[in-house]
């Protein structure tokens, strides 16, 4: 379990909303999560309960191994902390949203939008766009040559970088725990900017908001991924050691060492969306 160490700005108001941090629940065997009054209360066989209060959690990122009490999860969602299910592989198994934040501006923008006959195409050809842009930006500070920095050959150089730096399986998987942490950050984002539970925007309508801008957010993780991964595939070379596998626990390290600026970056796609939206109704 890691709780960040450096506060979530524009979080949720509350008494301490400036120092609300998020919780990452590890897949470590006999791990139960309860409510004990205004905290999550997680437990294991052999270790004394952890306490977490609730007015201090921006968002929660659990494994699927880890059993919640009915109680803790409505707790959660009573007080807008939205809970990301992933399993051992990265993959997002399930996910909980509670009540929308009061700044509401994005989704009546985005509720209006929708309303026009031509607005998917016109959606689809703006998330596009912002693609490419993001998949430029990795590109160029990865190195990548100028021609092959579209989203499509840029992800293909980025995961056969990868690769070589890590083995195909540590690859693959570092890619999707990343992606699950940002879609975890982007889905609180999104709860606080007004869509949460009830919405169908912050359930399963369409546009799928978090999905679609997490896959924006998550190339602007990219070099940051690969410089760690070379990293250690040099440090077990100058050791004489055999690379081993990363664990979830380097993962989130590496991405909350870059949280301050990537949620720069997150509220900069959604800003630019809000922008969009504005101009487009």
């Amino acid at each position: 379990m890691i709780i960040q160490t450096a506060p979530v700005t524009g979080a949720r108001p509350g008494p301490a909303a400036n120092d609300a941090r998020p919780l990452y629940l590890a897949p470590v065997a006999d791990t139960y999560v309860s409510l004990d009054g205004p905290a999550l209360c997680v437990s294991r066989e052999e270790h004394a309960p952890q306490l977490f209060p609730l007015v201090r959690l921006a968002r929660v990122v659990s494994a699927t191994s880890i059993g919640w009490s009915t109680e803790a999860l409505l707790a959660c969602a009573e007080r807008g902390i939205s809970i990301v299910f992933m399993d051992e592989q990265g993959r997002i198994t399930a996910r909980l949203t509670g009540h929308p934040g009061v700044n509401d501006d994005l989704y009546q923008r985005l509720c209006e939008f929708l309303l026009l006959p031509q607005a998917a195409g016109m959606y689809g050809y703006w998330l596009r766009n912002y693609r490419r842009r993001a998949a430029q930006w990795a590109g160029l500070k990865i190195g990548i040559d100028a021609a092959c920095r579209d989203p499509v050959q840029g992800r293909t150089q980025i995961e056969r970088l990868a690769k070589r730096f890590a083995g195909e399986t540590a690859a693959v998987q570092t890619r999707q725990w990343l992606r699950a942490l940002a879609f975890a950050w982007m889905q609180a984002h999104l709860q606080d900017l007004g869509i949460g539970a009830g919405q169908p925007l912050g359930q399963i309508g369409q546009p799928a908001l978090a999905r679609d801008l997490t896959e924006v957010l998550a190339w602007y993780l990219e070099p940051a991924r690969l410089g760690w991964l070379r990293s250690r595939q040099l440090a077990a070379r100058r050791t004489a050691q055999a690379l081993q596998p990363p664990t979830q626990r380097e993962v989130v390290q590496v991405f909350e060492g870059r949280a301050v600026r990537l949620a720069e970056r997150g509220r900069e796609i959604t800003g630019t969306l809000h922008r969009w939206l504005i101009h487009e109704t």
